[in-house]
């Protein structure tokens, strides 16, 4: 696994992998938000 990391370092292809993974976060925490805000409202709907 450390000879992995290695070479990822050194052709800068981490920085790929570090991106990906942020991307791949950020699409999963905004996806989260959204439906965290539509069951707010079906809540809100039941409410009333």
């Amino acid at each position: 696994m450390d000879q992995l990391a290695e070479v990822l370092r050194q052709d800068g292809k981490i920085w790929v992998v570090v991106a990906v993974i942020g991307v791949v976060l950020s699409g999963w925490l905004y996806y989260l938000l959204r439906i965290g805000s539509r069951v707010n409202k079906v809540k809100q709907r039941i409410a009333e």
